[in-house]
């Protein structure tokens, strides 16, 4: 007999791609699940099966949902964080002290979830694939037989709606009505560059007074003090303060400006400027002023877009630098090449309206062609769209064979979302305006459209973004990817792949009659778990029409990817 162990399954401490690799061969594993839920009155451990993890006894209370983590789709800012529904056997009445009118009873809302998975009972090899809280709607539920948890991801949480502070009468008891409830901005970058920048006004930052009610104010004997935004900004151009009157704009000088707080609350003295009619100006209600600040202080990385979505993430997500993984600051720092030199370009942020935080800073980041996911670490990890960042076929070190795939699940289909040949970019937003006020050109893959037969047209907006070189450079960017006829692959992989994670490349060798990929690179985008077997259910982009830097694959039809022909339309 050979003096291989045809049991793995059985004596293996370690969770590695070496075990699973040996697994497969013996078409056996001991990948469990197993739950702890937290109640009013300690914690319920569930699992499938009986079993003791780490000391701790895990009772066979119930059968495991898919559980599903995606990146989300290209171009579409959303992180689908995962709700989760955990029945938990209760037939024989031995949480009823937990349920209404129990001894125990009390508030579940908050109440942690946590599934993991790993060996067998050895308590090391197990990973947390779930972390979340018990929903405040609906979020525990009973039948006579089981009781209902239901939960959702932790960091469900971090997409908190800012900017956060108003202007209210009860601070401000002489703010005009029309301003009452006003939401202050928060800014980041650089609004005080004059090029290709701002608003005819001269200016594109508001400042909104909240004393215009005062008797003196209106005398014109008192200055007219004016909030900018939430936060304190690191300068304001003094120099550059204007008052916008019936659709006329008149500069102050420097000495009629006093600067109260934080670069954020200045005074504007009055009847230091001739109005058109000859008179001197007394501010009056529906007076509006403009500003030039440089927003939020980041340091050296004020403008750079990564840091600033960083910086909302942890002010408004409540996320702490732990929570990030390291290659944030990679991709902070990145200077070449030109198209996705992410340190050279320059970004800047004016945020008003409600938005979501999570939603937001994906929309930035997706403007430099980047996107973040939690992963395998419960980290927000950066993934790159960028073709210089993607791997050789050589350095892909997952490949799937025919018999990594559940029989009848293989299933491709083109990308029928982002699939456009013909783009250009709006972009600059600009608060004076309430929209971009630039655009770029209009660029095109002639031979994608002479593929296609027609030209499918699409407008990227880029509001973070102002410097038009940076836009073209990504606009360019995303049409190379937008125009080369991707598609994805859906199927449920074998344990062999659990420890794959979102945006890992891996690499098809496969055959299925119709159907053959060989050495073909994809991006994992959706990443699930089923406990029935432990499947893995995934969805992966595939690069088999899309050459990239480190990939070509040499297939007669390529019109897309890293060097196709981007020309502006004439």
């Amino acid at each position: 007999m050979g003096t291989v162990d045809r049991k793995p399954y059985l004596t293996s401490t370690v969770l590695d791609q070496d075990f699973l690799d040996q697994s497969q061969d013996n078409l056996e594993n001991k990948l469990e699940m197993i739950a702890d839920i937290e109640t009013p009155s300690g914690f319920i451990r569930a699992s499938d099966r009986n079993k003791y993890v780490g000391g701790t006894f895990y009772e066979a209370l119930m059968k495991f949902p898919v559980i599903t983590r995606t990146i989300g789709d290209w171009l579409s800012p959303t992180i689908e964080f995962s709700n989760l529904t955990l029945i938990v056997s209760n037939v024989d009445g031995r949480f009823n002290n937990l349920l209404p009118e129990g001894a125990d009873f009390d508030g579940w809302i908050g109440k942690d979830v946590d599934v993991s998975l790993g060996l067998r009972e050895v308590s090391s090899t197990y990973r947390a694939i779930y972390k979340g809280k018990v929903t405040d709607v609906g979020g525990f539920q009973r039948d006579r037989k089981s009781i209902t948890v239901i939960s959702r991801d932790e960091f469900d949480q971090v997409n908190q709606t800012f900017p956060t502070t108003a202007l209210l009468v009860s601070d401000f008891p002489d703010l005009d009505d029309q301003l009452a409830n006003t939401t202050l901005p928060v800014i980041y970058g650089d609004w005080e560059t004059d090029a290709t920048t701002l608003s005819p006004i001269g200016a594109s930052v508001p400042a909104y007074p909240v004393n215009g009610k005062n008797a003196n104010v209106i005398a014109g004997t008192t200055d007219v003090r004016c909030y900018i935004s939430q936060f304190d900004n690191s300068s304001l151009d003094d120099a550059n303060v204007y008052l916008v009157r019936s659709g006329a704009s008149y500069k102050f000088a420097s000495s009629d400006i006093t600067i109260v707080s934080g670069n954020r609350v200045i005074d504007i003295k009055q009847s230091t400027i001739t109005l058109e009619d000859g008179n001197s100006w007394v501010y009056k209600n529906g007076d509006t002023f403009f500003v030039r600040v440089k927003g939020k202080d980041l340091g050296s990385y004020s403008d750079n877009i990564v840091w600033q979505a960083r910086d909302i993430l942890i002010t408004h997500g409540g996320l702490v630098s732990g929570d990030f993984n390291a290659n944030w600051a990679t991709f902070r720092d990145k200077s070449s090449p030109s198209n996705s030199a992410i340190s050279t370009f320059k970004s800047r942020v004016w945020v008003q309206d409600d938005q979501g935080c999570v939603e937001y800073t994906l929309s930035m980041l997706e403007q430099v062609r980047l996107e973040y996911f939690v992963d395998n670490d419960r980290k927000f990890k950066m993934n790159s769209l960028h073709f210089d960042e993607m791997p050789a076929l050589n350095d892909i070190d997952f490949t799937i064979k025919n018999w990594d795939i559940a029989e009848g699940s293989f299933q491709p289909k083109l990308d029928d979302r982002n699939v456009w040949n013909r783009a250009r970019a709006d972009y600059n937003f600009d608060p004076a305006l309430n929209g971009e006020s630039r655009q770029t050109a209009i660029f095109k893959n002639q031979a994608a459209i002479t593929q296609a037969g027609k030209a499918i047209s699409k407008t990227v907006v880029f509001p973070n973004l102002y410097v038009e070189s940076t836009v073209e450079l990504q606009i360019k960017e995303m049409l190379k990817l937008a125009s080369a006829y991707t598609e994805f692959i859906n199927c449920d992989l074998t344990w062999r792949s659990v420890l794959r994670d979102l945006g890992d490349f891996v690499k098809f060798d496969i055959d299925f009659s119709s159907t053959k990929y060989t050495n073909v690179p994809g991006m994992i985008r959706k990443i699930g778990y089923d406990p029935n077997g432990i499947k893995i259910p995934v969805e992966i982009w595939s690069f088999q029409m899309t050459p990239y830097d480190n990939y070509n694959p040499g297939y007669d039809g390529t019109v897309g990817g890293f060097n196709a022909t981007i020309t502006k339309e004439t």
